[in-house]
């Protein structure tokens, strides 16, 4: 694996198995192909303190169905489901093409599955937040814009602050990873930089007091990486 960017961490600290890295999967994501879910899996394990997780965002992707295809909630949801099948089929065979003993050093996790109390607290936390801090709100609608480039010409009042649901529920467990069967997932690998969702925005005086409030559950870091050519 190449890795280009890390936040908090280094190269020679995950070869050292200091963390429990996962593997968030944007389900639109052209990048997550079955090749790049087995090459990631087989770095999380070598990698692992204690288990590697893949985190299918599937739930998530409703969001971006209800604006972009302008369906209901009902269909929206449904659409993301289906979308999500075969992201979870190449999960479960990574997971089978891994030699037996090593099988049980990954998890397969679905966003609802890191829904506890904690992350509850922190998403009401940042959603309340971006509706009474402007500057919060211009950051994070701003970072959106750019990531959707053209399309932005293209949506209705509103929609843009819908689009930024996603980002808003992906905050917490950018900023405090998460806990799944007793174990704390606390390093992100992702194909892409996510930087103006960690290093960048903790840096930002206006974010100070709900960095404050959160509830986290230890360290955390982040890997920009790619399979290797």
């Amino acid at each position: 694996m190449n890795v280009v960017d890390a936040y908090n961490t280094s190269v020679a600290e995950m070869e050292a198995r200091k963390w429990n890295p996962y593997l968030g999967i944007s389900i639109r994501n052209r990048y997550f192909t079955p090749e790049a879910i087995l090459e990631f899996t087989k770095w999380g394990v070598a990698h692992a303190h204690t288990r590697f997780a893949l985190l299918v965002v599937d739930i998530l992707q409703r969001i971006n169905n209800e604006v972009l295809d302008r369906a209901n909630t009902d269909k929206a949801i449904e659409k993301a489901f289906r979308q999500s099948d075969p992201i979870l089929e190449s999960c479960h065979k990574a997971v089978d093409a891994l030699p037996p003993e090593q099988r049980d050093k990954v998890v397969i996790v679905e966003w609802t599955d890191l829904v506890d109390d904690g992350y509850a607290w922190n998403r009401a936390l940042v959603f309340e937040y971006f509706e009474s801090c402007r500057e919060f709100r211009e950051y994070i609608t701003g970072s959106v814009s750019r990531n959707l480039g053209g399309i932005v010409d293209r949506l209705k009042n509103g929609d843009l602050e819908t689009l930024c649901q996603y980002v808003l529920y992906e905050i917490p467990e950018f900023l405090c990873g998460f806990m799944f069967q007793g174990t704390h997932y606390n390093l992100c690998a992702y194909p892409g930089s996510i930087t103006y969702l960690t290093r960048d925005l903790v840096q930002q005086e206006f974010f100070q007091p709900v960095l404050s409030k959160l509830r986290t559950y230890g360290p955390v870091a982040h890997a920009e990486m790619y399979v290797d050519a």
